[in-house]
């Protein structure tokens, strides 16, 4: 009777009931991979000490807490083997529905016939798993005995747009169509297939290309983690830059530095010369370190490590145990000159967004232009006063900006206020020596009714506005609305509503703030600026952006990163675009120009929320 129970399950079924070793995901790979001798420069078993950076990036996908890695990575540093070692790992471990996106239909057949079916041939645990049936291993699909890999391009909407899946693997990204066919986004729609599964893994990798590419939007939104290494004298860890990189003085030949082997990398602290011999003992005591933290010496990390679903992984070609420094340096010389091949050694080598910067500020040069007077006060030469707000969900940013002959200017005041009754009494119930404040302009994107009513309150000296990045023929323009254009509601009376070129004006302003040798600056700022005005003010640069079809240039502000905030810059934008609603720029020694006086006002009565009390049917005058 035993025997009998005993022999009622097949082989088969009694290694389906088996389970799976606990391994990582780089301790499975060091045991079952082997490298195929066609493909592989390195054929043999894998092993991860030779890319130890990816040992991180791998084990993360084992991790029941994360749902979503992201990988923005150079060329030549072994992703997409990382990214065929998680699925090997799956196929033995972890069996599910399994989605890999590349590009294009074209690159799936010889991706799937070159590298996944000979990693399966390949691993006697992976080869285990094969049905036996040749019609089971296509160039779109292979059907194992406990999964199904489908491969897909991502111009083929009706294969990403069908059939549940567990595990999504998406490879160079930033290479996708906009759209798939006439379907959505290709990267929506696969993504749509893993909502069913609550334990789903989606994997995104490529090189990138611009702040807009995919790989560079997704890597911002997570834990943001970059690779340190310890210095070999000092032992100060640090992450691996090109800037770093040096080579012999004077020498500019590509070639020679290759053959000669002539550059090093300096390290951060030290200043000591730092070897490729020394490389793989740095790379294998790296440590991936989040945003916002840092590594001791020790290999510590140190500060608040973010619990997140979202992981993401940065790694540049200076990584890479295939190329030496003088490899790298050598290819910089031979791009640089070149637009095109510098953004492609930029892109795939260091694995940074490519922008053509042309103008860039930086804090301690902008303190520079601070002057002897305090806040509040109003320099000598001052004829005229301006203000710019912009407009948060619970607070305001405000500047008040002095103006002279000649489109001079000094900063007045540069305050974070709280409630509307404050934006008052500091602009219009304010004197700053014998001056008031002529016009201020509002941004009205936030809380667009309170800016709209508060400006039809104040409509002499108080102006609501929306930002452009271009208006074609003047640097603003005014149109009247009764909508509010986000909620569509009705509006009591006409509200004129002011739609400035915000590119014309923060190029106005750099204009101003560049200091022409020999010639005086023209901008300046009190004696104390705050560091958060300061780093505001900064966190713009001008780019040129090229069209994607055209390659036709454009030169547009842009934010150094997308999570800077720049709101102080942007309320001196609106302080300026007042200023030249009012003419400044006219005024001169021989003569002012003629404005309208601000009708004088009484104070007003608010309620709480910012909003005006309506009296006797009208608004209070």
């Amino acid at each position: 009777m035993k025997t009998a129970i005993k022999n009622i399950w097949s082989e088969a079924e009694k290694n389906a009931w088996e389970l799976p070793e606990d391994l990582t995901v780089s301790e499975w790979t060091d045991k079952n991979r082997v490298l195929d001798p066609i493909t592989s420069a390195e054929p043999g078993m894998f092993r991860t000490d030779r890319t130890p950076y990816m040992r991180g990036v791998m084990d993360a996908f084992a991790d029941p807490f994360v749902s979503d890695i992201t990988i923005m990575s150079s060329t030549q540093v072994g992703k997409t083997e990382s990214m065929n070692n998680m699925l090997g790992y799956l196929i033995d471990q972890d069996p599910g529905p399994t989605l890999f996106v590349m590009p294009r239909d074209e690159d799936v057949r010889g991706f799937c016939d070159e590298r996944i079916q000979p990693m399966i041939n390949l691993s006697a645990n992976l080869d285990a798993h094969k049905t036996g049936e040749y019609y089971d291993m296509t160039k779109k699909k292979i059907t194992l005995d406990r999964m199904i890999i489908y491969f897909s391009g991502s111009n083929s909407p009706a294969s990403l747009a069908s059939k549940p899946i567990k595990n999504l693997f998406m490879d160079e990204v930033d290479k996708y169509p906009r759209f798939s066919g006439r379907e959505a986004d290709p990267i929506k729609l696969a993504t749509e297939r893993t909502r069913t599964f609550w334990n789903r893994k989606i994997v995104k990798c490529s090189t990138p290309t611009t702040r807009e590419g995919y790989i560079f939007k997704e890597y911002e939104k997570s834990d943001k983690c970059r690779y340190y290494v310890p210095c070999p004298h000092c032992g100060k860890y640090q992450v691996l830059i090109f800037s770093q990189i040096k080579w012999t003085e004077g020498v500019r030949d590509p070639e020679l530095i290759k053959e000669k082997i002539l550059a090093w990398y300096e390290c951060i602290g030290c200043k000591g010369q730092i070897d490729d011999v020394n490389k793989n003992k740095m790379l294998l005591a790296g440590v991936w370190c989040p945003d916002g933290c840092s590594v001791n010496k020790e290999g510590k990390i140190k500060g608040k490590v973010p619990v997140t679903s979202k992981r993401g992984f940065w790694l540049n070609s200076l990584y890479s145990p295939w190329l030496t420094f003088s490899d790298i340096a050598a290819e910089f010389l031979e791009s640089f000159e070149y637009s095109e091949q510098l953004m492609n050694f930029v892109n795939s080598w260091l694995a940074d967004v490519w922008e053509e910067k042309i103008e860039e500020r930086k804090e301690d040069q902008i303190k520079k232009l601070s002057l002897d007077y305090s806040e509040g006060s109003v320099p000598d030469g001052v004829l005229v006063l301006t203000a710019g707000v912009d407009v948060q969900d619970d607070h305001f940013y405000l500047v008040i900006r002095g103006w002279g002959y000649f489109n001079e200017s000094w900063l007045i005041r540069a305050w974070i206020i709280e409630s509307w009754e404050e934006v008052v009494s500091i602009l219009f119930q304010t004197k700053y020596g014998k001056m008031m404040v002529r016009l201020a302009c509002f941004d009205s994107a936030y809380r667009t009714d309170e800016v709209y009513d508060f400006c039809k309150e104040w409509r002499d000296v108080a102006r609501p506005i929306k930002g452009w990045d271009k208006l074609s023929g003047a640097p603003y323009r005014v149109s009247k609305i009764d909508r509010n254009a986000n909620t569509g509601k009705l509006l009591k009376r006409n509200v004129q509503l002011w739609h400035l070129d915000t590119n014309y004006f923060k190029s106005k302003i750099s204009r101003l703030v560049s200091i022409t040798p020999g010639e005086n600056p023209k901008w300046h700022l009190h004696r104390d600026p705050s560091d958060v005005y300061l780093k505001q003010f900064c966190g713009e640069h001008k780019i040129i952006d090229r069209n994607r079809k055209t390659g036709k240039p454009t030169e547009i502000w842009q934010k150094k990163k997308p999570s800077t905030r720049v709101d102080f810059w942007d309320a001196e934008v609106y302080a300026t675009a007042a200023a030249d609603m009012l003419h400044v720029s006219a005024l001169r020694p021989d003569g002012q120009i003629q404005d309208a006086q601000p009708r004088e006002r009484k104070s007003s009565s608010l309620r709480r929320g910012g909003r005006w009390n309506k009296r006797g049917g009208g608004w209070n005058k």
